[in-house]
């Protein structure tokens, strides 16, 4: 059967580039899949939650 992903936007353009960020994020799982983890350090975690906040 066909398929395939769906997405949406608020119009056109936002659609397209909804479709295209799914499309970068699975070839990135693809290429993540094969290669070890690296697990971050607390010190890691802390500093990404100073540079860019904490939700």
């Amino acid at each position: 059967a066909n398929h395939g992903p769906v997405v949406a936007g608020w119009d056109l353009e936002s659609a397209v580039f909804a479709a295209e960020e799914l499309e970068e994020t699975a070839k990135l799982l693809i290429v993540l899949r094969s290669m070890k983890l690296r697990y971050l350090t607390d010190a890691q975690v802390e500093e990404l939650g100073t540079v860019f906040g904490k939700p």
